[in-house]
This record gives structure tokens, C-alpha cells and sequence, in this order.
């Protein structure tokens, strides 16, 4: 598997106009985005279309790529996009959804994906201010000290303005969200 710094390296070099990056590019993402794929649909075949469609995306927007910026977690952002539309056609059509695979049939690259995006969602989170966090994670655990101490109303603008700031922070790092 291709490591994280070539990745990077790769993409920079696509997005500058290296022709002969675009291939070794593309066969250290193939196998990443469609094990993304596989895991957050849990149909082989229609992970390979999302991935086809979320790579096309991706090398349809190389200029857009920002140096910077995490290579991998924007191809993943890409696969999610991708990945999310499917299964809401799949879902307006009525068609039955897989479940995913059991825990234990994981494997290696499946769990070091989780945790890429896990710190791309807490270095994310890490640029928010002190107070949009807290009312997140009041959020995410169910609070109720946090809860209590402001109005409903006012607890609900604070979460929707936090939600927000975390979007607009999520696509500044890693594109459309």
C-alpha cells in the first residue's frame, strides 16, 4: 500500500500538470476509495461505481487542490459524496440495503481508514472556537447540564451556528462537505 507522504506527493504533482503522476496517482487511491466504498455501502459492485465516479470527480478537479491540504482525506471526501448519493437513490427506488460487514471481517486498511478520518474530523474540530465545541459534544453525549443552563431555543442556535462554523472549517481543510 502506498504510503500517506506519496499520496500527497502524487497529488501535488497531478495538480501542477504531471501527466506521468496520474497513473500511479490513481493505483494508490483505486484500492483505498473502494474499500472506503465497499465499507460504508456494503455492495461491492455499486462501491466500485461510487469510487469510479468519486476518482473521475477528483481528477476532473485537480486544480482545485490545494497543496496543503490532506490528498487522501480529499479523495475520501470525494468517496463519501459519492457513497452518500447512492444510497439515497437506493433508498427513493426502495431497494433493500445491505448491512454492513460484522466488525471482526474488518480489516487492516478498512481500520486505518477510520482513524484517517477520525483525525481529520478532530483537527476539524480543533480550529472551532472553545464554545462551538462544547455545545457539539453537549450534543454528541447528550449533556444535560449543558442543556439545562440555556433556554432550548438558544441551545439550538448555538448548535446550528457550531454546525455551521464546522462545515465551513471541514471544506476549507478538505473540500465539499
Amino acid at each position: 500500500m502506498t504510503d500517506r507522504a506519496a499520496i500527497q506527493h502524487l497529488m501535488s504533482a497531478a495538480a501542477d500538470g504531471d501527466r506521468a503522476s496520474v497513473e500511479p496517482l490513481f493505483a494508490a487511491l483505486w484500492p483505498i476509495v473502494v474499500g472506503y466504498a465497499a465499507k460504508f455501502l456494503g455492495d461491492a459492485s455499486l462501491a466500485e461505481d461510487c469510487a469510479q465516479d468519486a476518482l473521475v470527480k477528483l481528477f476532473g478537479q485537480l486544480d482545485r487542490f490545494e497543496r496543503d491540504r490532506d490528498a487522501l482525506t480529499w479523495a475520501l471526501t470525494h468517496a463519501t459524496w459519492q457513497c452518500r448519493t447512492a444510497r439515497r437513490r437506493r433508498e427513493r427506488r426502495g431497494e433493500t440495503v445491505l448491512e454492513a460487514a460484522p466488525e471482526e471481517a474488518r480489516d487492516e486498511r478498512d481500520a486505518a481508514i477510520d482513524r484517517e478520518l477520525v483525525h481529520a474530523a478532530l483537527d476539524t474540530l480543533e480550529t472551532l472556537p472553545a464554545r462551538d465545541r462544547e455545545i457539539l459534544y453537549a450534543t454528541l453525549t447528550d449533556d444535560d447540564e449543558l442543556r439545562r443552563a440555556l433556554a432550548p431555543a438558544t441551545f439550538r442556535k448555538r448548535l446550528e451556528r457550531a454546525l455551521g462554523r464546522l462545515r465551513l472549517s471541514w471544506r476549507s481543510r478538505h473540500g465539499t462537505l
